[in-house]
């Protein structure tokens, strides 16, 4: 699934994130709607390249969301499917330095992880709360922050292995950059525990990471 440069309704939005959920070889975990107070979000640690970093907020149950909230999912999914894809059109090539591969295989797994679970909170409220998927106008997918044009995903794959990797570097960069710009647009939006901690989760986690991605690009 890619994204069109068409306005789409939050409906059909929510619609490719079950698409996506279902290409994935995870299966969505069964979540828990509820209103009041959430449960305190998973305070684990895991190591990746760029050193020690907080895991992906995990809640047995959050507040009713309202559409910011939604919305800032649904476009996450598919921020972050595209984030997998440049991993993996990179990984494609054979001898690229295992720095890159490494931090390739690191974003690939995460954020594959973290469309699962963003998946599931969504389904749930899409489930209980049918009426917040429509009418609801979002912004294109290729509009987002940190969007790569389809051809140029599509060229790394065609490039020689010391360009492509660079090129993955680049447009990672950017990739990132776009996701805490939309992170940091929504805070201040957020009424869901569950969002919110995302946003916040992004911001830090992915500052980190194109740190480290600038500091790769330079040595090599």
């Amino acid at each position: 699934m890619r994204p069109r440069r068409v306005a789409v309704a939050l409906c059909v939005l929510l619609a490719a994130v079950a698409t996506l959920a279902g290409c994935s070889s995870e299966a969505p975990e069964t979540v828990q709607l509820g209103g009041g107070s959430a449960s305190a979000p998973s305070a684990g640690t895991v190591e990746r390249p760029w050193g020690t970093v907080t895991t992906f907020p995990e809640l047995e149950k959050a507040q009713i969301p309202e559409r910011p909230d939604m919305t800032f999912a649904a476009e996450m999914v598919l921020h972050h499917d595209q984030a997998v894809e440049l991993s993996r059109n990179v990984l494609a090539h054979d001898g690229i330095d295992e720095r890159v591969a490494a931090a390739a295989r690191f974003i690939a797994q995460d954020q594959r992880n973290e469309i699962t679970t963003m998946t599931a909170w969504i389904d749930a409220w899409v489930a209980s709360l049918p009426e917040l998927a429509q009418g609801h106008h979002v912004h294109d997918a290729a509009s987002m922050p940190g969007m790569v044009p389809e051809a140029r995903v599509d060229a790394l794959r065609g490039l020689p292995t010391a360009e492509a990797q660079m090129s993955f570097l680049a447009l990672m960069i950017a990739h990132h950059e776009g996701a805490v710009a939309m992170s940091k647009g929504y805070l201040g939006n957020d009424h869901n525990s569950f969002t919110k901690s995302i946003a916040q989760h992004i911001i830090r986690e992915q500052t980190v990471e194109i740190d480290y991605l600038r500091r790769l690009a330079d040595g090599l």
